[in-house]
């Protein structure tokens, strides 16, 4: 049982949680809280670059610049806005009350971009952002913090938890994208705003998920003693109404504008890390050094990754030959894909990674990740080849959806 005692001085007790299934009951309200989170941001991820081409450029193939455009500058301010998120949750307001604020201003920016107004569905993504923010970085921590430190179940606790990610962002397309082009809509013609909003409902589960369940936690996330004066929460969202109109701005501006802020912003964040752990020596100094050197390199990941949502749907959508049979695989189970291979081979990988540990000859976490990007690149290559050799001109890809 996870508990206070043996814990290395400093460190917080762990309450005597309840076990359920050999882990801390909290483990399994958030694991539902985050599903749920993951299920709303996931299952608008499809639809968003589709909508804005077909309500905001009448379905003109000029439209998908724009579309591109937003739907990535969406995204960096997404991971932007937990850095922000992030220090609030620690340093003002505490774990537990910025999920809760993160996630009504999720559900509030989810509900807005099903309004057919091209101002207020910017207006919709900017909330998201700010929600985002507070939401997102600040459940994982909670996940850690329900374990001692040296507790060796603590790895199979994140495994848990990021099977609740997975199993939300393979079920969102699935749902959204049957309420979109059979329930209320067509494959010609799709709803998108039912997209949008089962999406708010799911956000809106989250919610009640978390709010809830939150006692079992036991006070982990909890204000400090010092922080919990409720004028605390006032001032955050009225701190998080303000941010929101800056947000639209950089979201509007977009393109060069936005990538100077946010590379201004990762600069002075570098400066901050560098200086500090100069300040604590040269084994602190180095290994903030190797954690950059890994930041580069996971940004270029995510950059190749993302397209999913944004040209990798246009291919899905336009290109691909989606006909299986008679019958025609829908655009939006693309982004299901990732989310079911991760399901059923993250088991097989992590027993391949102890078997290969046995024999001393299991890759670094840096070649794990120099693997990803490998694998990443040679992707692409085979979309280029099929690109290339399968697509007829000004026709659909001949093979099937499977390249």
């Amino acid at each position: 049982m996870s508990n206070g005692q043996g814990s290395p001085q400093g460190e917080a007790a762990i309450p005597p949680f309840r076990q359920v299934l050999g882990h801390p009951g909290p483990l399994w309200m958030l694991f539902m809280a985050e599903f749920w989170e993951r299920f709303a941001f996931y299952g608008i991820r499809w639809a968003l670059v589709l909508y804005i081409v077909a309500q905001f450029h009448g379905g003109a193939a000029s439209g998908q610049a724009d579309a591109n455009l937003t739907y990535g500058s969406y995204l960096a301010l997404v991971y932007a806005a937990a850095i922000l998120g992030g220090y609030v949750a620690d340093k003002y307001l505490g774990h537990q009350r910025s999920i809760l604020i993160g996630a009504v201003f999720m559900a509030a920016g989810l509900f807005l971009i099903a309004v057919p107004d091209p101002t207020v569905f910017k207006f919709g993504l900017a909330t998201i952002v700010c929600g985002n923010g507070m939401f997102k970085p600040i459940i994982s921590t909670l996940v850690g913090r329900l374990y001692a430190t040296g507790d060796e179940r603590r790895d199979s606790g994140f495994t848990i938890f990021y099977m609740g990610i997975n199993s939300g962002a393979f079920l969102a397309p699935l749902l959204t994208g049957w309420l979109a082009n059979t329930v209320f809509g067509s494959e010609g013609m799709p709803a998108y705003k039912f997209v949008f909003i089962a999406s708010g409902v799911g956000m809106l589960i989250s919610l009640v998920c978390f709010s809830l369940g939150r006692s079992q936690l036991q006070g982990i996330g909890a204000p400090a003693p010092e922080a919990t004066g409720k004028h605390r929460v006032f001032v955050v969202m009225l701190g998080t109404l303000a941010t929101i109109p800056l947000v639209y701005a950089l979201l509007a501006v977009g393109g060069k504008p936005l990538q100077y802020v946010l590379s201004a912003l990762f600069v002075i964040l570098v400066f901050l890390l560098m200086t500090e752990a100069i300040r604590e020596g040269k084994v602190a100094r180095d290994r903030v050094i190797a954690m950059m050197i890994i930041f580069l390199f996971n940004i270029l990941f995510w950059m190749f990754f993302e397209q999913a949502g944004s040209s990798f749907t246009f291919l899905a959508d336009q290109i691909v030959n989606r006909d299986l049979g008679g019958f025609t695989f829908p655009t939006a189970w693309f982004q299901s894909v990732n989310s079911i291979a991760i399901i059923a081979l993250a088991p097989v990988l992590a027993w391949v990674w102890v078997k290969m540990a046995l024999r001393n000859v299991n890759p670094s976490i840096p070649r794990k990740f120099g693997l990803g990007l490998l694998f990443n690149g040679l992707a692409f290559l085979l979309l280029m080849f099929a690109l290339s050799s399968l697509v007829r001109p000004r026709g659909r890809s001949p093979s099937g959806p499977w390249w």
